[in-house]
């Protein structure tokens, strides 16, 4: 989903026509607002020419995506994938692309051994690292890329963008773009679980929850501080020993209201 980051695509356009593309970048900013949608454009631009998402039916040749595997972790198994890939001349773009979603799950090793080929990177290279904050990476890596942050939404810009593209009411389109907390993605997520009425016992959902109350409470540090305090604390306990969904929802439900 491209909404709202038009900007951005026409600027990226007018780097890649100027022949000014870095290297290396590391798109940052709060989950569910484009990052990784906007750099498989992005590599799709390259090998296409069409700044859209690539189809999933016409795979891109000269693009890769690391992801964290199993552990949840990026570590030195992906990081050979991505040498043997990385140092391979492109097929049909100016660029070979590898795109590093998640990349703050990178581990120590990981991190060392790719900053040795992000400091001389191939010149036909590409590296995007696609993370939340910049604070997570240590300064000898992350001063090697170029920063782009992706903003929040609007919530006037979310409601116009559910206006034109989704059959709602005047008062649930309202609701879900305040819900959405400015993510498009957290928008069109709520959209499709709407109609599954999805169930608080499901562990999938809690991080969701989790995610919500914390950035509702943060907009007001001063008011809310013990409560925040407290839902942090809860929330590295619930990763930590993987606490029954259902208590955790009620417990955190009655400490935030109450």
């Amino acid at each position: 989903m491209l909404y709202g980051l038009e900007e951005k695509i026409s600027d990226f356009k007018r780097i890649v026509s100027e022949k000014k593309l870095s290297q290396s970048y590391l798109f940052f900013g709060d989950p569910q607002i484009g990052k990784f949608t906007f750099a498989g454009a992005l590599v799709n631009f390259l090998e296409t020419g069409e700044f859209v998402p690539p189809s999933k039916d016409k795979p891109l040749v000269d693009a890769e995506f690391f992801l964290p595997e199993e552990s949840g972790n990026i570590g030195i198994e992906t990081v050979r994938r991505f040498k043997q890939f990385i140092y391979q001349r492109p097929f049909s773009s100016s660029r070979r692309t590898a795109i590093f979603d998640s990349a703050q799950s990178l581990t120590p090793e990981a991190q060392n051994a790719l900053l040795k080929i992000i400091e001389e990177p191939p010149q036909f290279a590409l590296i995007i690292f696609i993370a939340n904050e910049i604070s997570v990476f240590p300064q000898t890596l992350v001063s090697r890329f170029a920063k782009v942050y992706f903003p929040r939404l609007s919530q006037k810009s979310l409601e116009k963008y559910l206006k034109e593209n989704c059959k709602l009411n005047s008062s649930d389109l309202s609701l879900t773009a305040k819900q959405s907390f400015g993510r498009i993605g957290r928008a069109i997520q709520l959209l499709e679980d709407s109609s599954k009425k999805k169930n608080l016992a499901d562990p999938e959902s809690l991080p969701e929850y989790l995610e919500e109350q914390i950035l509702f409470l943060r907009k007001n540090l001063l008011k809310n501080s013990s409560k925040l305090a407290w839902l942090l604390e809860r929330e590295e306990l619930i990763k930590r020993y993987n606490l029954n969904p259902k208590l955790q929802f009620k417990a955190i439900s009655q400490k935030i209201n109450g």
